[in-house]
């Protein structure tokens, strides 16, 4: 007995089926190109903020290394807006190297305000601004840092907007106790966290 085919098309049941199993796979391969695309963003971070770290971390290290230090000053610089240390080395020549550490607000409305910026001391209105300089005096160079993604806020108080980076200076720590200088400068990103930030030891007067 021959049995006849269906020639009535696909049922409903087949199209929702059929339906269902594009769908997944779709699905699928748009998470996958996602994951993708962000594990290249994060390396492509990874690269910039390694190699800003380690041409900054050579220009200062040759002086102290080949020239030597034989005396550091730390002040301020104004606003509290980071610190300048202007370094002495052993044939008589200077360099300053300038840290500055500026937070912008990053509250999300007035009533954040008061606590996340007010209290700390921060310009409600104001965007963030972090760079290292180094350099001789007269031809100090400025390295601002790489910009690893930022966010615009609106205002709160005036037209216009103002910049949160997402790298971020978080800590300066500088000493000269017991004839060493030490400097740590800490770079976080919420990405990468602070594993690349800036370390540099040099004994002061070193015979």
């Amino acid at each position: 007995m021959i049995r006849k085919l269906n020639n009535k098309g696909m049922t409903a049941i087949e199209i929702l089926v059929t339906f269902l199993i594009v769908a997944v796979i779709v699905v699928s391969l748009y998470d996958g190109i996602i994951t993708l695309k962000e594990k290249e963003t994060i390396s492509s971070y990874k690269l910039s903020l390694v190699t800003y770290r380690d041409l900054l971390t050579k220009d200062i290290q040759d002086d102290l290394i080949k020239i030597g230090l034989a005396g550091a000053e730390v002040s301020p610089l104004g606003d509290n807006s980071g610190y300048r240390v202007t370094m002495t080395l052993r044939d008589g020549s200077k360099r300053i190297l300038e840290v500055k550490q500026q937070f912008g607000c990053n509250a999300a409305d007035v009533i954040e305000e008061d606590e996340v910026c007010t209290k700390a001391g921060i310009g409600r209105d104001t965007s963030d601004h972090f760079s290292i300089s180094y350099g001789p005096i007269g031809d100090v160079v400025e390295y601002p840092l790489p910009d690893l993604g930022s966010e615009e806020l609106p205002n709160l108080h005036s037209s216009g907007s103002h910049t949160i980076f997402s790298l971020r200076i978080n800590e300066v720590d500088i000493s000269t106790a017991n004839q060493v200088f030490s400097l740590r400068v800490t770079l976080y990103h919420s990405d990468l966290g602070s594993k690349y930030s800036i370390d540099i030891v040099s004994p002061i007067n070193y015979p």
